[in-house]
Formats: structure tokens, sequence, C-alpha cells
């Protein structure tokens, strides 16, 4: 038997190839796992300053809905009044052109408003690019564990 030939190496080296295999791939699901982690530790840190951001917004958005709110009644009634006195008492008329600037500035507010709140999102481009980042890297390090 001593004459025969080992086809396949000797047994040792394959258990230590099969060892490097496994604490690569062991190594990589750690580093996923810890990418993964991080991505969702980002996101969460955008979440809240994104909240932060449009709280105000909000809050103001929802008082000049109020207002908007108000302004119709009061015109409503201003255009009620005035239909009521024809002419007769002028009150209706100023309740209606205060009504009218009340909802022009309530639309203009609301407008401005709702341009600020498109814009307190921006925090969540971080979270993608840094998304795209980490992909790219799974990428990278799929194609070439390989070689």
């Amino acid at each position: 038997m001593a004459h025969q030939t080992v086809k396949n190496g000797p047994v040792g080296s394959r258990d230590g190839q099969n060892n490097g295999v496994i604490e690569g791939v062991s190594s990589f699901g750690t580093d996923l796992a810890t990418l993964a982690v991080l991505q969702m530790h980002l996101a969460a840190c955008d979440l809240r300053e994104s909240a932060g951001a449009a709280a105000p917004i909000v809050a103001g958005l929802t008082v000049f809905w109020i207002i908007a709110g108000a302004s119709a009644t009061v015109g409503l009634a201003g255009m009620a009044l005035w239909l009521a006195t024809i002419l007769n008492i002028q009150a209706g008329i100023v309740m209606m052109v205060v009504a009218l600037i009340g909802l022009v500035i309530s639309g203009v507010a609301a407008t401005l408003l709702v341009r600020s709140l498109t814009r307190s999102f921006a925090y969540f481009r971080r979270s993608q690019e840094e998304l795209e980042r980490n992909l790219a890297w799974i990428k990278t390090t799929l194609i070439h564990s390989g070689r």
C-alpha cells in the first residue's frame, strides 16, 4: 500500500480548506448582519430628524387650515348678511373682505409650509445613499469571493 499515490491530497489539507470557507462565510454573514443593524439605526436616526423638522410645519398647517375654515365660515356669514341687508348695512361686505384676506393668507402660508414639509424629508437621502453603498459592497464581496 505504500506504493499507492494519494489523488486528492492529504485529508488534513481539505479540512483546512473547508474551515477557511466556513470561516469566510461566517465572517461575511456577521458583516452582513452588522450592516443591516447599522442601516436600521441610520434609518431610525433619519426618521427622528425628519419628524423633528416636520412637526412645526405640520402644526403650522393645522393652524392655517383652522383659520381657512373659520375664514370660509365668516365669508359665508358675511355674504348672508350682505344679501339680507341689501346694502342697508355694510357690515357683511367687511366680513367678506376679512374672510377673503384670511383665506389668501392661509393659502399662501399653507403653500410655503407644504414646500418646507417636502424638504424636511431630505434626511432620508442619507439613508438611501448609505444603503446603496452597502448593497454595492455586498455585490462586490460576492463577486470577488470566488477568487
